[in-house]
């Protein structure tokens, strides 16, 4: 499945520098990067954008500009990222959404619709890392049909492995 996807509510499409206006004031939010020591300036922002842009380049995927179809408003970003874990390179598919946005299904219909661009890139299985005391993203993977794999320390601290075989 090519980008951009269209869901009912979404348009999920790869970020671009100029997206950074409206990513930066998510990014600056203290709750929507919360394991980050500081919220992003929007200087790490435009690192963060470049870094996705260059993925998308060298490893055919990255996380994804979330828009509202209705009005184009960037709610946020989903997608799969290759990660160290646990002495393994593997897929995380991650969401980050605005704070005003949480708690709508936006993440859950992001998501979804990312498996199947997912899959078509050759993915056999994603993985999502998430806080133990996260209910919200477990709530997400327990919607898409992941279960937890594993207890793993990733970035210093505790997180359960969420898997997915993709079909």
């Amino acid at each position: 499945m090519a980008l951009p996807i269209h869901t009912g509510r979404l348009i999920v499409r790869e970020v671009t520098m100029a997206d950074l206006d409206e990513l930066a004031p998510i990014y600056a939010h203290p709750e929507v990067l919360w394991w980050e020591p500081a919220p992003f300036t929007r200087a790490q922002t435009t690192e963060w954008l470049t870094r996705t842009i260059a993925r998308y380049r060298d490893e055919g995927m990255g996380e994804y500009a979330v828009l509202l179809r209705t009005s184009a408003e960037l709610i946020g970003v989903c997608g799969p990222v290759y990660r160290e874990i646990a002495g393994e390179r593997l897929p995380e598919l991650g969401w980050d959404l605005a704070r005003e946005r949480w708690g709508h299904g936006y993440a859950t219909e992001a998501a979804r619709a990312v498996l199947p661009h997912a899959a078509a890139l050759g993915l056999e299985r994603v993985y999502s890392l998430i806080d133990p005391a996260n209910g919200r993203s477990q709530g997400v993977a327990r919607r898409l049909g992941m279960t937890v794999e594993r207890r793993v320390v990733w970035d210093g601290r505790p997180h359960d492995l969420w898997a997915l075989e993709l079909p």
